[in-house]
């Protein structure tokens, strides 16, 4: 039996994995296009060319004729769409031939999202959005040419099986999500949230737990991940040298932050692993541009409070010797308590200074103030609708009210008062009871109306718990119940039990984790989920356990018993 060229592109490295795949697959010895079992240097840079050749064709196609770009890209973006054509055509051909590999680079494209590509009739795109439908749409297209013989056929048992218990909760978001769109206010948004923030990253990790079937593959996703971060990371450095600011296409230094959440963990986990320093030290000289465009951003979720608890935690699994580990432990936490004891006026001024009573505006008005004022506008939503919510992206449509805001009357929007685009919600969304608090107990007002277009409460359980209700909420509980549950269980397994690559699969591991838990601390504080690239972040790190438990061979029942 003859197989396609990529037919070769799905084979994992761990037999293991033989037992998922169609018999007319499983019974062909594993190759890798990295040079394992090709091992040849001529199949190594062929496919460094098609990687690049992926990635400058979607950039070229991306740019031209772009005119939705925040920054020029050498005149591109004035050029006609239809210049960048032959680049799309290139990409397309370049995806049937590697279809992995345009899935796994597909997180170089997320941070993007904000600029959309005018695709069809003043439709914009993401291109992340682009990427993510063409890989689908050739996946269909060779799933009914090739039909049994495709070689990332899985059948809906089989998906099932490599979802496992993810599969419940998974479905009643999405339904919770359905649901939530008959109340909405602004339809049109919800829909469009609904499409980029939950299918679209759904779709994703079909296309993940389809595709991606080595480590190698695997690993080529988390760099594209880790890259996407750092590529933003030097935008914002030029950008902060040039003009003073190192928000770069995002336009919010929070949300720069927030990226960094998802990406940063992934190369100190190389960085803290067993890998060779080979590997180790040019990912530790890629982290520091992430440091230093974070001491230079305004997002102190990130530098204070995620980073931080990050470091710690890969410490503590880098130290692998439980006793040294404890040793350790208690002489950080003494000499912590000591420095505190002799310096406590000095560190509680500057706690209080950064985090209290930071980000003072010209009103005296505290960030952490505002996000107060924000998770009680949220309760009182949440009050009066707590079992389907609002819709997605729906919640500005009952926050700030244009008869006691001024700056919020959709007229003055239309006759040019206010030109600042993240204002252009108040066009679609029609009146509705407001929630934003006008004054405090003390009837001292809380100058909240000085800005109208806070588009979530800050917070990621209020976010969803406003946006898609209560069943939303503990289905989104249950994907962090679950994704701690299988990170813990993986890292059992690889340590009691001799895996191959065992060293590879732990970093991996850990970074996901490391990621969510950043993540997770900064979502406490602001919008770390429902938000495009970061809901792709936050799916694309499930995914990852997912493919690890099924390589390493980790049973969803009794999972410390070997697979047989």
């Amino acid at each position: 039996m003859s197989l396609s060229r990529a037919s070769l592109e799905a084979r994992a490295s761990n037999p293991t994995e033989s037992a998922d795949l169609p018999p007319s697959v499983a019974d062909v010895p594993p190759v890798d296009h990295d040079g394992g079992t090709m091992g040849t240097r001529r199949a190594f840079w062929c496919n460094r060319l098609i990687e690049c050749g992926l990635i400058l064709s979607m950039a070229l196609y991306y740019v031209i004729g772009n005119q939705n770009l925040k920054f020029p890209i050498g005149g591109l973006e004035q050029l006609s769409p239809w210049f960048g054509l032959p680049f799309l055509a290139i990409f397309i051909v370049l995806c049937w031939s590697r279809l992995s590999f345009a899935v796994a680079l597909l997180p170089l494209a997320l941070p993007y999202y904000l600029a959309p590509k005018d695709v069809i009739h003043m439709a914009g795109f993401s291109p992340a959005e682009i990427v993510l439908w063409i890989c689908v749409a050739v996946a269909v297209l060779q799933l009914l040419l090739e039909r049994q013989h495709w070689p990332y056929r899985l059948s809906l048992p089989q998906l099932r099986q490599r979802i496992g218990p993810f599969l419940w909760p998974i479905a009643i978001f999405l339904l919770a999500a359905l649901i939530s769109l008959i109340g909405a206010s602004s339809h049109r948004d919800a829909l469009r949230a609904l499409r980029q923030e939950i299918i679209d990253p759904l779709l994703y990790v079909v296309l993940i737990l389809c595709c991606l079937r080595s480590r190698q593959e695997l690993a080529r996703m988390l760099g594209a991940l880790f890259a996407s971060g750092l590529i933003i990371a030097f935008m914002a450095i030029v950008q902060y040298a040039m003009f003073g600011k190192n928000n770069t296409v995002y336009g919010s230094d929070p949300s720069v932050g927030l990226l960094f959440d998802y990406t940063l963990p992934i190369g100190l986990a190389i960085v803290f692993s067993r890998l060779s320093w080979k590997i180790r030290l040019p990912i530790l000289l890629l982290c520091i541009p992430f440091v230093y465009a974070l001491l230079h951003n305004d997002s102190r979720g990130s530098a204070i409070a995620a980073f931080p608890v990050v470091l710690v935690f890969l410490i503590i699994f880098a130290i692998r010797n439980r006793k040294v580990l404890l040793i350790g432990g208690a002489i950080t936490i003494v000499l912590a308590a000591a420095g505190y004891g002799v310096m406590h006026q000095k560190v509680d001024q500057v706690f209080m200074d950064t985090v209290i009573n930071g980000h003072m505006d010209q009103n005296h008005v505290t960030t952490l103030q505002r996000r107060i004022h924000l998770w009680q506008s949220a309760e009182a939503m949440i009050h009066d609708q707590p079992l389907f919510g609002y819709g997605l992206d729906n919640w500005i449509c009952h926050y700030a009210d244009p008869r006691v805001v001024p700056s919020a009357d959709p007229n003055f929007v239309k006759d040019g008062g206010l030109k600042a685009p993240q204002y252009s919600w108040m066009l679609s969304c029609p009146l509705a009871s407001h929630y934003y608090i006008v004054s405090e107990v003390n009837g001292e007002t809380t100058h909240m109306y000085d800005e109208p277009g806070l588009s979530h409460p800050h917070n990621n359980f209020l976010h969803v718990w406003v946006s898609i209700g209560i069943f939303g909420l503990l289905a989104f509980i249950a994907f962090l119940v679950l994704f701690c549950w299988l990170c813990a269980h993986i890292l059992r397994y690889l340590s009691s039990r001799v895996v191959d690559q065992g060293e590879h699969w732990r970093w991996m591991t850990l970074g996901a984790a490391a990621a969510m838990l950043a993540g997770f601390i900064q979502g406490l504080v602001d919008c770390s989920f429902l938000a495009q690239d970061l809901a792709f972040c936050f799916w694309l790190l499930v995914a990852t356990l997912l493919v690890i438990r099924a390589q390493i061979g980790l049973p969803w029942s009794n999972p410390l018993r070997l697979k047989h």
